[in-house]
């Protein structure tokens, strides 16, 4: 039994709706003094949702909230802030065209004489924590030109230089390299032996074993159970948050068919981050994209699909060269692209769950006059729901805002899907997906690929390469560092070559 002196956070009988749909079925939990406790679940089985009430970003509907035995009962962010409770989200709270020490202190800058802002100050005080936390920036950087590792790093560092007694983070690491993420979860490890208490929620179990004193399985809304370190078993943890047992992680692999050339990149160069990268892409063949942060991946892909300018370099598509790469006509040649930044380039966040899904596969639904065929929308829309389970109420009216993040992904991937494509890029697919979800994301790439697709699929993880790819390039400071075929995987070598 644990004592009440114990108990920093206790929640009791705490519920939430959205358009009619519960989504907190009257949660109770509690988090301890200097604890590291995980949170793991299905996307949509109410994490986000969760945690935002204790943000002060939602207001629960019944139930209370107690800190360290007083009443908890925030009515915004800055009143759960000044609680201290610091919420760190899976999507960045930054603003792109400020620089890092601006956003560091965008909830309040220290002023001086008539009340104008010190920017003084601001550049002094972030250059103390950028070299604290040793990020490679300076406080003049504008954020909108760094890489989504280099962000998240500001992010935390932000939320550090508060006072804090709760500290949430909300998937950390999805961005993060693998030295980053060690150094995270030092920083974390230290907070805990200062007495912060701190809520880890994660899809990526192993971290969550290695890092947590305890962790809570939230399924349907429901909290399912919580187990110790010392009783913490895989497998168990899978099928309290999937309620069935899940024999595999990833697609049996089958040997395909490789046909034609579909894709073709030769000399490739843009900026300092591309350099001299060539590749080729044939039907029914998946490969994998594997490097560092800051390797080049997402630069290359993004180049490849025309949404920053090559610098020098051929593309060919289906045997034709391209002069002009741009997104529209790589789309009208039949190339689709998952962008590693969903919110800002993968999605329109005030629309619908069905505007965002059928968006690309729109002018195919015309009838005469330019009107859409609506039974054939909702016909498109409900299908790929169905097949990536996304957790949605009415998707016609939805906001895609209100969806967590591991769906929204779905969403992105499923409107894709719908366009049917050739050839098919992504940068990191499966971010902030759940480990059931992910194995339907990796079914639907590999009939893809059967049906004669060739997929490009850049990712952090280098089990998932192994677990779905014909062949993984590796990428080093800009250049393609090595390539490996399936009979020849292995985790060492990639990690040397990314080296």
């Amino acid at each position: 039994m644990i004592m009440p002196d114990k108990i920093m956070l206790k929640m009791t009988d705490i519920k939430k709706s959205f358009f009619g749909v519960n989504v907190l079925h009257g949660i109770n939990y509690d988090l301890l003094k200097g604890e590291i406790h995980g949170l793991v679940g299905e996307n949509g089985a109410g994490k986000s949702t969760l945690m935002n009430i204790i943000g002060g970003v939602l207001k629960n509907e019944d139930g209370h909230m107690e800190i360290d035995s007083t009443l908890y009962d925030p009515i915004s962010p800055k009143f759960a802030t000044d609680s201290g409770v610091l919420f760190i989200h899976q999507e960045l709270n930054l603003f792109s065209n400020m620089t890092v020490a601006e956003n560091m202190f965008i909830d309040g800058y220290p002023t001086g004489f008539a009340g104008k802002i010190n920017y003084k100050k601001i550049r002094t005080l972030a250059t103390e924590y950028i070299q604290k936390y040793d990020l490679p920036v300076t406080p003049d950087t504008k954020i909108g030109t760094l890489p989504m590792g280099t962000r998240q790093i500001i992010e935390i560092a932000k939320a550090l230089m508060k006072k804090a007694r709760i500290i949430i983070f909300d998937e950390p690491t999805t961005s993060l390299s693998h030295r980053e993420k060690e150094k995270l979860f030092s920083t974390i490890r230290q907070l805990k032996a200062s007495g912060i208490s701190i809520i880890y929620i994660s899809h990526i179990l192993e971290d969550v074993f290695d890092l947590c004193d305890r962790v809570s399985v939230l399924r349907d809304g429901m909290i399912i159970g919580t187990r110790t370190r010392e009783k913490l078993h895989k497998q168990e943890i899978i099928k309290m948050m999937v309620g069935r047992e899940l024999d595999q992680e990833y697609v049996t692999f089958e040997q395909r068919a490789i046909g034609e050339t579909l894709l073709k990149a030769t000399g490739l160069r843009q900026g300092n981050m591309v350099k001299d990268v060539s590749v080729e892409l044939r039907s029914g063949e998946i490969v994998g994209l594997y490097g560092l942060m800051g390797a080049g991946r997402t630069e290359f892909v993004r180049t490849l699909f025309g949404v920053d300018k090559k610098d020098s370099g051929d593309v060919f598509i289906n045997g034709e060269k391209i002069e002009k790469l741009s997104p529209s006509l790589c789309v009208g040649k039949g190339m689709a692209f998952i962008t590693e930044d969903r919110r800002e380039e993968g999605l329109f966040m005030a629309k619908s769950v069905k505007d965002n899904m059928i968006i690309v596969k729109l002018k195919d639904i015309l009838g005469k006059f330019g009107i859409i065929n609506r039974k054939q929308e909702q016909s498109l829309v409900k299908s790929a729901i169905g097949s990536l389970s996304v957790r949605v109420g009415d998707y016609n009216i939805q906001p895609i805002n209100n969806l967590s993040g591991g769906n929204q992904q779905k969403v992105v991937f499923g409107k894709w899907v719908l366009m049917e494509p050739r050839i098919f890029i992504m940068d990191e697919p499966t971010r902030g997906v759940d480990v059931g979800a992910k194995f339907e994301i990796y079914s639907i790439i590999v009939d893809m690929a059967k049906k004669g697709c060739s997929v490009l699929m850049v990712s952090s993880e280098i089990e998932e390469l192994i677990g779905v790819c014909d062949r993984i390039l590796v990428m080093n400071k800009g250049r393609i560092s090595g390539e490996i075929v399936r009979p020849e995987f292995n985790k060492e070598t990639i990690v040397n070559l990314a080296l």
